[in-house]
């Protein structure tokens, strides 16, 4: 029996393949196109999470501060990315459709650049692009598009890309990838400290590499440039809640606050909890990318003898990730991305299986195949139908999808945005449930600081809304699923000027509209 070939790198993945690149952002760009709600394809995006960032990044234009003006408990950073985005798209989500499409294409690159490590055929890396392409979008964990953890997705596969390449080239991180990587573990720690977790499981696996090479001196350089990319990118934060005078806003709710109002209590032990999440998590997307885990575990487990560090290094990464997204967290669907790049391990396991059969049975697989051209012509029209296929698959059977089927006029966001917009400069309250829309769809503004309901309420929130209320501070407020409180209306500061019905979520619910009666 044929012993399966040692792994080597071609000189042409030592680079960046322009092609590559090319095809990571064009099949990101057509896949988004019918797999997110951000699409022009669709009316809206009605992630109520992406709507709470786009309200606080466009009051942060209008000199708003979050967390002291504006509750949210999410970074600071992604804040700063959508009042960014703000300043060019006033309105509509083209701008959040266009930043999935970079990221996502980023994360189809690395992907595919980590299988280039270990697969020679060079078919493989656009295989596994289209195969993520089109799974990801079709995955129940992708139903909240335009969610930090897609945005976040790319920074996964290119840290661990950097770190298994040197160790595949056996020599320590250079100055740019430390740094790099420093960068990104900041944009993690600054948007979702959760994610950290990856980085946490990384810092390790370059200790132990350093280490068993005898590379000591170097681990104190590496920790030290990857500590610059994290202060560089902690500089414009500190500088901008500095100026405000909120830096104290900022540590109460993003840090105090998270630790103490997010987590749900219950009866099962941290390990428990992880092991528990990790199992809806698996079979939730298992049918997209879940079944890929027995191949992936397969192709680290193969690894041990001669590439041990490789594998422990994945190891340590997922168990990094895995532990801080739920160890006290309730689990919520969309959390199953930031576990999603590591179906790459699986997708490269098959396709290590297939070279390993291949050369059984005696035949090569050249590292540069010379293709004549009516071979190149028959890959090109496979490309073609393969990404016309995953397309129709996404808009057929995308958890969103359903979405692309209606205008505009057909949306409850909409509909009460003309009667908001009748009234220049519309202040709203979002009362008692997570951000519709309705603000950012009538270019209304909120008047308090808890404006929506969110994931972890703070004691004081409900009485705040409800002071509005009683004190009709708000032009407009609009409910979901139940009309105001007769007790908070008995005065008749509120008439309902309109209602709507329509599906978010798994179900139906009812909207409720109420306009201030008085000046």
């Amino acid at each position: 029996m044929k012993k399966l070939p040692e792994l080597k790198i071609g000189k042409w993945r030592m680079k960046r393949p322009p092609l590559l690149l090319a095809a990571a952002f064009a099949l990101s760009a057509l896949f988004l196109l019918v797999g997110s709600k951000s699409s022009p394809l669709y009316p809206m995006n009605d992630n109520v999470d992406l709507n709470v960032y786009m309200t606080v990044g466009r009051e942060m234009l209008r000199g708003q501060v979050p967390y002291r003006d504006l509750f949210e408990q999410k970074g600071p950073l992604l804040f700063m990315l959508h009042a960014f985005l703000a300043v060019f798209f006033r309105q509509g989500y083209f701008g959040v459709y266009l930043t999935e499409t970079v990221c996502f294409g980023l994360f189809l690159y690395y992907s595919a650049k980590l299988c280039g490590l270990y697969v020679k055929n060079r078919l493989a890396p656009y295989l596994v692009m289209v195969f993520l392409g089109v799974a990801l979008p079709l995955a129940p964990s992708f139903v909240n598009t335009g969610s930090l953890e897609e945005i976040y997705l790319f920074v996964f596969p290119l840290s661990a890309y950097y770190l298994l390449r040197a160790i595949r080239e056996d020599r320590p991180l250079t100055f740019r990838e430390d740094l790099v990587i420093g960068l990104l573990a900041g944009f993690g720690f600054w948007s979702k400290y959760t994610f950290c977790g990856f980085f946490a499981g990384l810092a390790p696996a370059v200790i132990i590499w350093y280490g068993s090479r005898g590379w000591w001196t170097r681990i104190l350089r590496t920790a030290g440039e990857m500590l610059a990319g994290l202060v560089l990118i902690s500089v414009p934060v500190f500088l901008y809640f500095g100026l405000h005078g909120a830096l104290g806003d900022l540590f109460q709710v993003y840090f105090t606050d998270n630790m103490t109002l997010y987590a749900k209590a219950d009866d099962k032990s941290a390990v428990g909890r992880i092991l528990s999440a990790l199992e809806k998590t698996y079979k939730r997307n298992l049918t997209a990318y879940g079944w890929l885990v027995w191949p992936g575990a397969a192709f680290l487990l193969a690894g041990l003898r001669r590439h041990w560090r490789e594998s422990l290094t994945v190891l340590l990464c997922f168990t990094g990730i895995a532990v801080t997204t739920y160890v006290s967290s309730p689990g919520y669907a969309y959390y199953g991305l930031t576990l999603a790049p590591f179906a790459a391990a699986g997708l490269i396991g098959i396709a290590r299986l297939a070279e390993w059969l291949l050369a059984l049975a005696g035949v090569t697989v050249p590292d540069r195949p010379s293709l004549p051209r009516q071979a190149g012509l028959l890959l090109g029209l496979a490309a073609l139908l393969l990404a016309g296929g995953g397309m129709l698959a996404i808009g057929l059977f995308s958890p969103g999808a359903y979405l692309m089927k209606y205008k505009k006029a057909d949306l409850p966001q909409y509909q009460f945005a003309e009667i908001i917009r009748e009234t220049p400069d519309a202040t709203l309250l979002n009362y008692w449930f997570l951000d519709g829309g309705f603000y950012y769809t009538a270019g209304a503004h909120p008047v308090n600081r808890f404006f929506c309901f969110f994931n972890m309420n703070p004691p004081e929130l409900r009485p705040e809304q409800e002071s509005v209320i009683l004190n009709a501070k708000a032009d407009y407020v609009v409910t979901r699923r139940d009309p105001l409180p007769a007790r908070l209306i008995k005065d008749g500061q509120y008439e309902l000027v309109q209602t709507a019905n329509f599906f978010f979520s798994y179900r139906y619910y009812d909207y409720y509209l109420y306009k201030k009666t008085g000046p």
